[in-house]
C-alpha cells in the first residue's frame, strides 16, 4: 500500500482533461500539492507558468527532482497543512489525499488572498459539500465557508479504476474561482458565526448561537443551519455584528 493515503491517478485521459482545465493568469504560479508520480505534473509543466510542487513523500520528490529540472520549477518536501506558502499569486492544483481533504480545503480558505483559483480532485462525497445547495444532505459548514469566498463548478466524476491502487469510492474534480461575498478583512468574523451556527448541525441555529454566547434574533428560533442560504448567513452575521 502507498504511504500517506495516496491513490495515484493512472488514467491519461483524465489527467489530460484535468490539466486542460487549469487556467492560471499570466502572473500566477501553479501550486501542485501531492504531485506523487507526476501524472498531472508532466502536463502542468507544459504551461508557461512558474511551478511549485509540494510533496510529503521523499521517494517521489527524489524522482521528480531528477526528472524535472527547469529553472521555473521548485520542489518542496513537506506537508501542505504545515508548509509555509509563498505570498504571491497562486493557482492551486491537487489530487488531494482523502485523509486530509477537509483540513486542506480550510487551508486554501485561509490563504484565499493569494490563491485566486484552482482545480482539485476529491472524494465525491467531500466534493459535493462544496457545491451542494441549502437543504441537501451534503450542505454544511464547509459549503457555506468555501462558497462565501469561491464560486465552485463540478467538472468531472472519476471511477475507482482511474487510480492505482483503486479507492473504494468515486472521486470528483471541481474548479473554484475567487468571488468573495465577504471582504478578506471581515471573513474571520463571518467564519466564527458560521462555525457557531453549525456547532450541533441537528440543533436549531438559535440554540447553537446562544450556546456560543450570541444574542439571537427571534426570526431564527426554528431554523436549522442546513436550511439557511449563504446570503442568509451573511445577513445573520451582519445582524449579530451590529
Amino acid at each position: 500500500m502507498p504511504r500517506y493515503d495516496q491513490h495515484f491517478l493512472r488514467s491519461e485521459k483524465f489527467a489530460r482533461q484535468i490539466a486542460d482545465a487549469v487556467c492560471p493568469l499570466p502572473e500566477e504560479t501553479i501550486l501542485e500539492v501531492g504531485p506523487g508520480r507526476g501524472a498531472l505534473t508532466k502536463y502542468l509543466l507544459q504551461k508557461p507558468h512558474s511551478y511549485i510542487g509540494i510533496e510529503i513523500d521523499k521517494r517521489w520528490i527524489d524522482e521528480l527532482t531528477s526528472t524535472y529540472t527547469a529553472a521555473h520549477v521548485q520542489w518542496i518536501i513537506g506537508d501542505f497543512l504545515t508548509t509555509p506558502l509563498p505570498e504571491r499569486p497562486l493557482y492551486f492544483v491537487s489530487n488531494l489525499p482523502y485523509s486530509i481533504s477537509g483540513p486542506a480545503l480550510f487551508r486554501i480558505l485561509e490563504h484565499h488572498p493569494w490563491i485566486r483559483a484552482g482545480v482539485v480532485m476529491l472524494q465525491a462525497e467531500v466534493a459535493q459539500r462544496l457545491y451542494a445547495p441549502e437543504g441537501k444532505r451534503p450542505y454544511g459548514k464547509l459549503s457555506v465557508l468555501f462558497r462565501s469566498i469561491f464560486e465552485v463548478k463540478r467538472l468531472l466524476r472519476l471511477p475507482p479504476g482511474a487510480f492505482s491502487p483503486p479507492p473504494k469510492v468515486w472521486s470528483e474534480v471541481v474548479m473554484f474561482i475567487r468571488a468573495p461575498r465577504i471582504s478578506p478583512q471581515e471573513w474571520n468574523s463571518f467564519a466564527q458565526v458560521v462555525k457557531a451556527a453549525f456547532r450541533q448541525p441537528r440543533q436549531t441555529v438559535a440554540k447553537n448561537l446562544r450556546e456560543s454566547g450570541y444574542d439571537v434574533p427571534q426570526v431564527l428560533q426554528s431554523m436549522r443551519p442546513h436550511q439557511l442560504t449563504i446570503e442568509e448567513f451573511i445577513r445573520l452575521w451582519m445582524m449579530l455584528r451590529s
